[in-house]
């Protein structure tokens, strides 16, 4: 034991289910422990002795032998407890409960000293970690959605093995247009999708351990009333107060129509030290959305406290809890800690029996462990996020898609725009053939060459798509028009005008002999017009041809 541990009598019962046949360990043979539970999620290590001496005489076979190396996806199950009660306890304190996934397993086998050596007993080790932990970082979906909430996307993503519940308003929205671009190149996640997308809009990924289950929340929960610690629980307390952002913020439109810079102001911020925010919209209630946004990211941080255990605390600890340390309860009243509320932001627990200890305990519920147990404490009115790092994911997604237009008859080249009824700004629609001919909306604007040259993308036209998180636009042309190419024994170059091959003007360059030709051809049905610019000839022609 070190010096800021304590020996306790520990019942930890643990459940191992592999290929859906479940193995109870008794908490005797747990033989050591390691857990680390955050406000996001959990992970850790469970070591256990399970006896195998029925072929040599004994009372004991190891069931969870064969099923152990099953390449299906292991399950486990946790309840930790202590088996006495403190004398300050109002009540027993509720077990920690924890129900995850195995990422990781191995085993030793212990042989006795013989010339046959038989193997009496195994060594088991599993690494556990929480279901979303474990699932969402082996998931890389690239899927665009319309006409859905964020909400109705994330529940597409969570299987059998994950739960979560939404507490934001904005989750719950329709949008027109959502693009999850997760490619498994790139190297992020949907699990840092998910925190990404928290940390992004001021929200907050969280693991509830009393449900248990995920919450996408916008504000941090209230989790009842705080729970008295005595001072008997406490061996060692360190105040910190993280490094303070120095910046300010300035939120910068550069639409060149209408810019506007947005100062926003922070205390304490030093002089010159800024963040600035780019954006480019049309839209005033954009730029009004963002500065809002920006000032609910800035929140600074408040006194922390690492909080090391002198024993099993009088109270059940996970993250999310609120705790108080009152002055009756055996505490300095001239203490920081003292008639606070501060919240559980994480709790790290290390257990383990010790080495000389006897195999008689095996099969009992519990054993004798030598324990290390701490908590960072946070105060309840700090509202910063805790999320661990992430990978950022790239925007934008590049796909291929097929203008759409309702005007004319099918098969013609008519263009048309829509008129987005929120922001009044005029779009294109397109198709996207490969997600099931989906339409999203892109700017209707000369996104090639130049505004002196009006060219619209007509119907069917192939373009590609650079879809972000929430809007797309066309990023290129990717196809000729039909009759828009020239051969290569001309050497020319041509632009093609109208609706169709029996309704069209061309324009073109090229070469005869080689010399230039310019033509223009006027096409509609039957009825055609001419004008040839040859060496030393004009010529202009209007005919109707015979049907």
């Amino acid at each position: 034991m070190s010096a800021t541990g304590f020996n306790d009598r520990l019942a930890v019962t643990v459940t191992l289910t592999v290929g859906g046949v479940a193995h109870a360990i008794p908490g005797g043979a747990v033989k050591r422990v390691e857990l680390d539970l955050e406000s996001y999620g959990f992970g850790g290590m469970i070591e256990f002795v399970l006896q195998d001496d029925a072929t040599h005489g004994g009372g004991f076979t190891d069931a969870l032998r064969t099923d152990f190396w099953s390449p299906e996806l292991a399950e486990i199950h946790i309840e930790l407890a202590a088996v006495y009660d403190q004398a300050e306890a109002e009540e027993r304190p509720a077990p920690l409960v924890l129900s995850g996934l195995v990422t990781r397993r191995s085993m030793v086998e212990l042989q006795v000293r013989r010339s046959d050596r038989p193997i009496l007993a195994r060594r088991y080790r599993v690494w556990l970690r929480d279901a979303a932990g474990h699932l969402w970082t082996q998931h890389f979906p690239c899927r665009l959605y319309t006409q859905r909430s964020l909400a109705q996307v994330i529940e597409e993503q969570v299987g059998d093995k994950i739960s979560i519940r939404f507490d934001w308003a904005e989750v719950d929205e329709s949008r027109p247009l959502l693009f999850i671009h997760l490619p498994v190149e790139h190297g992020a996640s949907f699990y840092d999708f998910m925190l990404w997308y928290a940390d992004r809009r001021g929200g907050y990924f969280s693991y509830d351990y009393a449900t248990p289950g995920y919450v996408l929340h916008a504000t941090r929960e209230a989790s009842g009333d705080p729970l008295g610690l005595f001072g008997d629980d406490i061996a060692h307390v360190e105040l910190i107060l993280p490094s303070p952002a120095a910046h300010s913020v300035e939120v910068n439109n550069t639409y060149a129509e209408s810019p506007r810079a947005v100062p926003i102001a922070q205390s304490p911020a030093v002089s010159g030290i800024r963040h600035d925010r780019l954006m480019r919209s049309a839209i005033e209630q954009d730029v009004d959305d963002r500065v809002t946004l920006e000032k609910l990211r800035m929140r600074q941080p408040e006194v922390e406290a690492e909080v090391t255990f002198a024993r099993m605390p009088v109270v059940g600890l996970v993250p999310g809890l609120t705790v108080k340390v009152l002055a009756a309860n055996r505490w300095s009243e001239r203490s920081e800690l003292v008639d606070a509320t501060w919240r559980v932001r994480q709790l790290r627990l290390r257990a383990e029996a010790p080495a000389d200890s006897t195999d008689e305990d095996l099969q009992l519920p519990s054993t004798g462990y030598a324990v290390e147990l701490s908590a960072r404490l946070e105060r309840s009115e700090d509202l910063r996020p805790c999320h661990p790092p992430y990978r950022r994911p790239r925007y934008p997604g590049y796909v291929e898609g097929k203008v759409v237009s309702e005007k004319g008859e099918a098969g013609q080249k008519t263009y048309q725009t829509y008129r987005n009824e929120e922001t009044s700004i005029d779009e294109y629609m397109v198709k996207v053939p490969a997600y099931a001919d989906q339409q999203v909306s892109a700017p209707f604007i000369p996104g090639q060459g130049s505004g002196n040259v009006y060219l619209p993308s007509y119907r069917d036209e192939r373009v590609l798509l650079a879809i972000h998180i929430e809007h797309a636009r066309i990023a290129r042309l990717l196809d000729w028009r039909e009759g828009a190419t020239l051969s290569m024994d001309v050497k020319g170059e041509q632009i093609l005008l109208g609706k169709s091959g029996t309704s069209n003007t061309s324009i073109n360059h090229v070469y005869e002999d080689d010399r230039p030709v310019f033509n223009v051809a006027r096409t509609n049905a039957t009825d055609t017009g001419s004008i040839r610019i040859s060496e030393g000839t004009l010529t202009l022609c209007v005919r109707e041809e015979e049907q």
